[in-house]
């Protein structure tokens, strides 16, 4: 039997999105720190394709047969698993309808025109992680795609779009060190490769990844603030909305699963590391999270093999402060005065630099989306 400790946590009247982790890559990158294994193994991975499916009919069964808003498939590289097992996947999450937004992640060397059917019938939307079109760049960040490939990718990625209107989201890391020319890549990608949503990301060093034990020289602060400026700047220049610390859209084109993440609304993540955040009817919330190892995650039982946590009423509201300033959907203050029962006093908040008040949001600014997590512990602190 599955567990009920796990579902009968979510309110599934309201509405719920799901994200499905795949933890298998062909190598692993030089700067990740996710849960992911490298080799892609036929019996591995068709044993956790069973499992999650079956998962997944059980979340859509609890859901009463009714569509997920979102749905996000991501890793890892899902397309370690192949058209066939990802479209066993992405069929059992569409069983309910197919979702506002399901998006699939995929690296540019896996994508060929075998996955084409599963964008015409199921995914709305591609992310594609190509992090650079810098040669020395791919090498530095130990990517197992090299430009040849990285390109070939990207033109399978635009001809997706031109036969299913697939909308696309590529991805970018920057502040790499001196000798990275930072907004090479983002007008390349731009000017070669259109797309309505581009990420880009100022690298870190995680601990426990080869680069963080490399120790290269990074730009500091300060220097990535001017990178960062230099870029956002660009981009906003070429009609995209910097709608996110990291994230950029054209076109009314956010990536709406995500948007779910930072408006701080429940989401069912499956799979071995996924995480999910859970609110009850009663306003309780609780966090997920699926022991980060395959073997486990296969041998245990339907939606079983998790760490659970309740969270505390500041915890949660932390979580909902700092979500909604990194964000330009901005932090919902009647939402946040229920979580902590008592009213927010907004006369407080208007001389926060980089932040507005509009319609009872605290909205940032681009200087504020730089501030956001010192904004964040100047609210919880008088809050608190």
């Amino acid at each position: 039997m599955p567990s009920s400790v796990f579902t009968d946590s979510f309110d599934f009247s309201s509405d719920t999105s799901l994200y499905i982790h795949v933890p298998f890559c062909t190598s692993k990158c030089s700067y990740c720190a996710f849960y992911s294994v490298p080799g892609c193994h036929d019996e591995e991975m068709d044993a956790f394709t069973d499992k999650v499916v079956s998962e997944i009919e059980i979340i859509n069964e609890k859901m009463g047969r009714k569509a997920y808003v979102t749905a996000f498939i991501g890793g890892g590289n899902p397309g370690c698993l192949g058209p066939e097992r990802l479209g066993k996947i992405a069929e059992a999450v569409c069983r309910n309808g197919r979702p506002g937004e399901f998006s699939t992640e995929m690296n540019p060397e896996s994508l060929n025109q075998s996955f084409f059917p599963l964008f015409e019938n199921c995914f709305t939307r591609l992310s594609m992680g190509v992090q650079s079109l810098d040669s020395k760049a791919l090498a530095f960040l130990g990517r197992n795609s090299d430009l040849d490939s990285t390109i070939r990718g990207l033109q399978l990625s635009q001809k997706l779009h031109s036969q299913f209107k697939t909308d696309l989201s590529y991805d970018l890391i920057t502040c790499l060190g001196k000798w990275h020319d930072e907004l090479s890549d983002v007008k390349k990608m731009v000017s070669e490769y259109p797309s309505d949503h581009l990420s880009v990301y100022a690298l870190t060093l995680e601990e426990g990844t080869p680069l963080f034990r490399q120790k290269p020289e990074l730009p500091d602060s300060d220097e990535q603030y001017v990178i960062l400026s230099r870029i956002w700047s660009y981009l906003e220049q070429q009609g995209y909305d910097h709608y996110e610390v990291s994230n950029f859209a054209r076109n009314g084109k956010r990536c709406l699963h995500n948007c779910r993440y930072w408006a701080y609304r429940q989401y069912v993540g499956l799979g071995p590391g996924g995480a999910s955040t859970a609110f009850s009817a009663e306003g309780d919330v609780k966090r997920f999270v699926f022991r980060p190892s395959v073997t486990d995650y296969v041998k245990s039982g339907l939606l079983e093999g998790f760490e659970e946590e309740k969270l505390t009423e500041k915890e949660s509201a932390e979580e909902e402060i700092l979500m909604g300033l990194r964000y330009k959907g901005g932090l919902d203050l009647k939402r946040l005065s229920k979580r902590v029962h008592r009213e927010i006093d907004s006369g407080k908040l208007k001389g926060l630099e980089g932040f507005s008040l509009k319609d009872g949001f605290l909205v940032p600014d681009d200087r504020g989306l730089m501030v956001a997590d010192a904004a964040a512990e100047r609210i919880v602190d008088a809050l608190y």
